[in-house]
Formats: structure tokens, sequence, C-alpha cells
């Protein structure tokens, strides 16, 4: 296990290091960030940490985890919601640049926020009720 934990976290940073390159690359020379190198870059990042946790670029499945690892995954599942709902809100704030509720104009981000807020209890509410 210690051989694909080491190989997965190795190509995870090659992964990291080529597209940040590439980025870094189009931004010097062409003065612009494309959305799919952020998302690519992010989704390297994710695969890394993944790798790091768990051993593999695909983490454990949900039956072969023993109730540690549930734990770990549950609490920080939580967590995670906690800290998304809380970017996106400086997300927000940053990109209108405004101080007050009611001068943000962008109105599908503020949708999602919103969207984002409701999940987590509507999720927990239907699940639930599905074991009561």
């Amino acid at each position: 296990m210690a051989t694909v934990k080491s190989i997965s976290v190795i190509c995870s940073l090659i992964l990291i290091m080529a597209i940040g390159g590439f980025g870094l690359y189009e931004w010097i020379t062409k003065d612009v960030i494309k959305v799919s190198t952020i998302f690519f870059l992010f989704l390297g990042i994710g695969f890394l940490f993944n790798s790091l946790t768990w051993g593999d670029r695909e983490g454990k499945r949900a039956g072969k985890k023993d109730e540690l690892e549930k734990h770990i995954t549950l609490v920080s599942s939580k967590i995670s919601y906690d800290i998304l709902l809380g970017l996106m809100v400086i997300v927000l704030i940053v990109s209108e640049r405004v101080t007050s509720i009611n001068d943000i104009r962008n109105i599908p981000l503020v949708m999602v926020i919103g969207l984002a807020f409701i999940t987590l209890p509507i999720t927990e509410f239907v699940i639930s009720k599905k074991y009561r």
C-alpha cells in the first residue's frame, strides 16, 4: 500500500506542477488565466490530499472503511461544508466589491450560495425521515 500511496502522491504532484506551470506560463505570456486551468489545478490538489489521506487517488470505498475512517469522513464533510459556504460568501463579497447586500448584482451567485445554505439541512431531513 505504501508503494501505491507514494506513486499516487508523486503523480498528483506532477499533475499539479504541470497544470500550474502551464497556467503560470499562459498568465505571464498571454496575460490570461483560463477557467479550465483553475478547475484542473483544484482537481489535482484534491487528488493529492485524497492520496495523502487514504493512500489511493480514489480513496477508500464506504464498505472498506473502519469506524475511525467513517468518523473522519463525517466530521471532515461537515467542516468542509461550512468552510465552503464561508468561502463562497467571501468570493461574492470580493467579486462584487460591495458592502451592502442590496448592492449585489450577481443574482445567480447569490442563488447558488442560498442553495448551498439549504442543501445540508434538507438532505439531513430527508435522510432522517428514511431511518425513522
